[in-house]
């Protein structure tokens, strides 16, 4: 029996598992959250997943609405060959594939799996522990290979991964998304609620509702568990480009300061929060207060910023005293000079075009 191709409904919902790592049974109990709401006649759910033991390859599966007995399932569509998740041709492949299987007017993908923000060496996010990690550049070659355009963006993008959401990512993806939702900090392995995230989307709410919704469902789930320092943001990235170009006018404040003021700046860098595993990894908003406090000649550039990044900000919400400091985005300030060297070629690589260059000339002058 064959299989026709699906209506298009309202919203489709794709996650991209990375689960080829110690995350694998993780993702098995996403599925099986998302098995517990199911689809509908206005919402598509599908995941592509690589797992460590439970089969050989990938899977797609696509997930059913409720039966006669009130419940959903998840049906196997295709069994794929052994795939690297890290590998961006993978990613493409897939959404490709479930942008033209699944047809909606919006559509939520899910990067799924262990990320560490933009310079990690090989684990940017969506790591294979048997393959390599998807790093920025790749993940937005993937979108366009798989026909994500300015003019047909994905409505939201949720990176269930750690310490994604930065202002430079969110600036790096902005040309080819309308919604970014992610974390600070380190995510509990756990990850998002996806029972609460599907049955949010039978509602049909906006990409901003929907951004919005993710985040209080997040700090709800992770409240009532009691687990400590965790954070949750929806940017929209309509005016990332705004806030990117506020940092750039700071950075170049800045930098007539770092000779007679290097103290004041790395006092403020070191004071500002910053996240686990990441201490180079710091909230924007804080540091815009703290440096505007200790350097009063840059802060009007700091306030414009400060009040830029809010304008971006759908939804930014922490919980625990390690990060009461977090507001939503954070952007980096390397703690030493050879952690700079290192990733500055790809920083660079993030979109800092001309018109954002000016945190990179203050980083340039720093060390």
């Amino acid at each position: 029996m064959s299989i026709g191709r699906p209506k298009r409904k309202r919203w489709a919902f794709l996650a991209y598992i990375a689960g080829d790592n110690d995350l694998s049974d993780n993702g098995l109990a996403d599925i099986s959250e998302l098995c517990e709401v199911g689809s509908s006649d206005q919402v598509h759910a599908a995941v592509q997943i690589d797992t460590q033991g439970e089969h050989d390859g990938s899977i797609r599966y696509e997930i059913s609405g409720k039966d006669f007995e009130n419940e959903a399932h998840r049906i196997v569509i295709q069994r794929l060959a052994e795939s690297n998740t890290g590998d961006p041709k993978v990613l493409r492949n897939f959404l490709a594939w479930g942008l033209k299987r699944y047809p909606a007017d919006k559509t939520l993908v899910v990067i799924w799996g262990h990320g560490s923000g933009f310079r990690s060496v090989r684990r940017d996010v969506a790591v294979d522990d048997f393959g390599t990690s998807l790093n920025l550049p790749q993940i937005s070659a993937a979108f366009a290979g798989a026909g994500v355009t300015g003019r047909k963006k994905i409505a939201l993008l949720g990176f269930d991964a750690c310490l994604m959401n930065m202002i430079e990512i969110a600036h790096h993806l902005a040309p080819q998304v309308e919604v970014l939702v992610g974390s600070q900090q380190t995510e509990p392995g756990n990850g998002w609620p996806y029972d609460k995230v599907l049955a949010t989307m039978l509602q049909d709410p906006t990409p901003p509702a929907l951004g919005k919704a993710i985040v209080k469902e997040y700090m709800k789930s992770y409240q009532r568990a009691h687990e400590p320092d965790v954070t949750h943001s929806a940017i929209d990235l309509s005016q990332v480009d705004r806030a990117m170009a506020a940092l750039s006018r700071l950075g170049k404040a800045l930098v007539p300061c770092v000779a007679s003021q290097r103290n004041a700046i790395r006092a403020a860098r070191d004071d500002t929060q910053s996240f686990e595993d990441a201490p180079d990894y710091l909230d924007l908003i804080h540091f815009c207060s703290l440096i505007g406090a200790k350097i009063p000649k840059v802060r009007p550039q700091a306030e414009a910023l400060k009040s830029a990044v809010k304008q971006s900000l759908l939804a930014g919400s922490s919980y625990g005293t390690g990060v009461q400091h977090a507001n939503g985005l954070s952007f980096w300030f390397p703690t030493s000079p050879q952690k700079y060297a290192e990733f500055r070629p790809k920083y660079r690589n993030l979109r800092m075009g001309s018109t954002q260059s000016g945190w990179v000339n203050l980083l340039d002058a720093f060390y």
